[in-house]
């Protein structure tokens, strides 16, 4: 694509960027889509995250039709592992980080109007008369200027908003997450009330210094495939020293290694820091905790939400606040409209939103919805 073409330009290869890039696809409108790693799938793939909320109410029902629904057929076509799954009082998306990152990148690949760029972000935005006219944009050591129709902020952290006046972004304080898979499992080792008679021993551990402090608060999950588990850390974000957890899991592993059912375990993979409020922008709205509680409606509504409000203190640690049954909310375009530029939007996990409404709006099923609602609000659904 040309200097002087114009585009849609979408920094942020997650699920709201993919979401926003394919539904912007399918009214023939040329997207560049940016990302700053080196592969797509923003937190589902880096973070390897296997339980995809937000895509389903509390009876299991798909929330939002289109592009989300579609996702939820492709994965389960992908694999016969994929599954809907009930945890407590929700429901998620069984699928192997591997498997999502594999089907959306073939759907991609299906509209050459979208053109992706890897290891590249925007580092100016040229602003005229309330909008964006072009950015600069930095990747592979070169620098280009590409005139845009509008631009996405799907970043996560809102990298570009931040470019442009950093006072627009309140910072986040949630715990992060660190998620490590491992293999070689019994497939019955986490079964009631084994797996949480193990939890409670590893909690023990850590209280008597056999174990790092990093495992007083570790949760374990069945994994995707019958030999797998997932081992999920939650700390400060700052707190977070890739050295220090490699040494904690090889010691987690090896106090596995002495329990039933975990004589060949072995790290499959680790993740990358998974960040759950990475800034919220300050945009034309403020979405709240009272419009969740409230089931909310509005004129210019982008997609329903139902996931409970699932806030990572940095002091108190999770809770988990469910909605009655049957309620839903909805998240509008002003609450992505940034700074009363016409054609800027901020969306995914960056939006406008108060910490509780945001720790509910993240997930990604509301991030894949609000990402396709974004483009037809805007463009018009064909």
């Amino acid at each position: 694509m040309s200097a002087s073409s114009h585009a849609l330009v979408i920094a942020g290869a997650g699920a709201t960027g993919i979401a926003s890039a394919l539904a912007a696809a399918r009214q023939k409108i040329p997207v560049l889509l940016l990302e700053k790693s080196a592969q797509l799938g923003g937190t589902v793939t880096g973070t390897l995250i296997h339980t995809l909320g937000g895509f389903f109410d509390d009876r299991g029902d798909v929330l939002n039709p289109g592009l989300s629904a579609e996702l939820i057929e492709r994965l389960v076509e992908a694999s016969p592992f994929t599954c809907k799954r009930r945890i407590g009082k929700t429901w998620v998306l069984n699928v192997d980080p591997t498997i999502y990152q594999q089907v959306i990148g073939n759907w991609l690949n299906e509209y050459p109007t979208i053109n992706i760029f890897y290891q590249t972000g925007i580092s100016h935005a040229t602003i005229n008369t309330q909008r964006i006219d072009a950015v600069t944009v930095i990747g592979n050591g070169q620098s280009r200027t590409l005139n845009t129709l509008a631009v996405i902020d799907a970043t996560g952290r809102a990298d570009i908003v931040r470019s442009i006046d950093s006072r627009l972004v309140t910072e986040g304080s949630a715990l992060a997450g660190l998620i490590v898979q491992l293999g070689g499992v019994s497939s019955d080792t986490l079964d009631f009330p084994k797996g949480l008679a193990l939890l409670r021993h590893i909690w023990k551990a850590a209280e008597n210094h056999e174990l790092p402090p990093e495992c007083a608060t570790l949760w374990l999950d069945n994994g995707v495939y019958p030999d797998e588990i997932y081992v999920k850390f939650s700390f400060p974000a700052n707190n977070y020293d890739h050295a220090q957890m490699l040494t904690v899991v090889n010691l987690l592993l090896a106090f596995l290694q002495a329990r039933p059912g975990f004589a060949n375990v072995f790290i499959r993979c680790q993740g990358q820091l998974g960040i759950r409020d990475g800034g919220r922008v300050h945009g034309d709205y403020t979405l709240t905790e009272a419009d969740l509680k409230q089931g909310r409606h509005f004129d210019d509504a982008l997609c329903r939400a139902a996931w409970p409000i699932e806030h990572w203190h940095p002091e108190h640690g999770v809770s988990l606040d469910y909605f009655p049954p049957g309620h839903r909310y909805e998240i509008p375009l002003k609450a992505l409209k940034v700074g009363g530029l016409t054609n800027f939007f901020v969306a995914g996990k960056c939006f406008s939103a108060e910490p509780r409404a945001q720790a509910s709006a993240r997930v990604v099923g509301t991030c894949w919805a609000m990402g396709e609602g974004l483009i037809n609000a805007h463009f018009g659904k064909s």
